[in-house]
């Protein structure tokens, strides 16, 4: 994991449903897990983190989504695969910045 000023700077809406699975299998719901990095402040906690260190033990095999839902209740989204371990998981900001400042 390495500091991250583009996340320590934004604030984004709540997460409200993360899932990971395999082609052709049940969804496994992840909220709570992937919330600790999402952090209290919904900014990744200001950092990067590797895939491994998000989904540890998992592979390109697996896909992933993740929802959020802004103050006026629309949702925002995004989903992939699980990357190379060491590579960094660099999710989208699901509201842009530049409509995110106070």
């Amino acid at each position: 994991m390495i500091d991250c000023d583009y996340y320590r700077n934004y604030k984004g809406p709540n997460l409200i449903l993360a899932q990971i699975w395999k082609h052709d299998k049940q969804k496994a719901d992840i909220t709570q897990y992937i919330k600790e990095y999402y952090g209290k402040e919904n900014n990744w906690q200001g950092k990067l983190y590797t895939y491994e260190e998000i989904f540890p033990q998992k592979d390109h095999t697996y896909k992933f989504k993740v929802v959020f839902e802004d103050s006026t209740g629309r949702k925002h989204w995004f989903y992939g695969m699980v990357g190379d371990p060491e590579q960094y998981f660099n999710p989208p900001l699901a509201i842009p910045y530049n409509l995110n400042q106070n």
